[in-house]
């Protein structure tokens, strides 16, 4: 279970220094990338700790959830990372070769976010994978104080 406060986060990737994103303010199912930083509520998460399974991570800009979804197979054949109007559950698990970093792990399926290819690229799409705890699955969890005319 995770120790990071309910809260509104920046959530920053330890490889690529880019963002945890919904492209362009996307309406569900919103593709999630990473972004160079905007200051905008799509750069922006409301953390949440739930009773069960850890936390819920939902977008400040949009208000639609961090989720997964095995039946759209736009990243992978597995699936893909985007938004959901329904509360998806993570766990948040300290990181073990990078200090003060989480790895996001999806409840269902246990697998780790991360940045395809480490790219640093603006808009490099954020996929799951088997946990490995390598860099690109480590996340920077940063408090932001959400600003009037960001989302």
């Amino acid at each position: 279970m995770s120790t990071i406060p309910t809260g509104t986060y920046v959530i920053m990737n330890a490889t690529t220094h880019t963002y945890l994103n919904v492209l362009s303010f996307q309406p569900v199912p919103g593709d999630i990338v990473n972004s160079v930083g905007n200051h905008l509520g799509n750069d922006m998460w409301n953390v949440l700790k739930t009773e069960s399974c850890g936390v819920t991570i939902q977008s400040y800009g949009t208000g639609a959830f961090l989720s997964f979804d095995p039946s759209n197979k736009t990243d992978t054949l597995a699936g893909s990372v985007v938004t959901s109007n329904s509360i998806y559950p993570w766990s948040l698990q300290r990181h073990t070769a990078v200090p003060y970093a989480w790895c996001i792990v999806d409840h269902y399926t246990g697998k780790g976010l991360a940045v395809q290819d480490n790219s640093a690229a603006n808009a490099a799409q954020v996929l799951e994978l088997g946990l490995a705890h390598n860099g690109s699955q480590a996340w920077f969890f940063i408090a932001k104080e959400p600003l009037a005319g960001t989302n």
